[in-house]
């Protein structure tokens, strides 16, 4: 392991402006479905936190349709 410090910086890190689009749920999957409709009831109650959350089971869970 290297311990000597670098004698440049790293390249700034580009982040989007945008977040990308919500997750859609896979036809005929009742995990997808049960998220979805949870992402639907905060997002009515206005709980922006529990939309994302929603999202984020929905990717991690989508990773396993592939």
């Amino acid at each position: 392991m290297n311990s000597e410090p670098t004698p440049f910086s790293a390249p700034p890190v580009e982040l989007s402006l945008w977040p990308p689009p919500p997750p859609v749920p896979v036809d005929g999957c009742p995990v997808c479905a049960d998220l979805a409709a949870l992402r639907d009831r905060a997002r009515g109650r206005g709980d922006l936190s529990a939309v994302c959350d929603c999202d984020v089971l929905l990717r991690r869970h989508q990773d396993g349709h592939r």
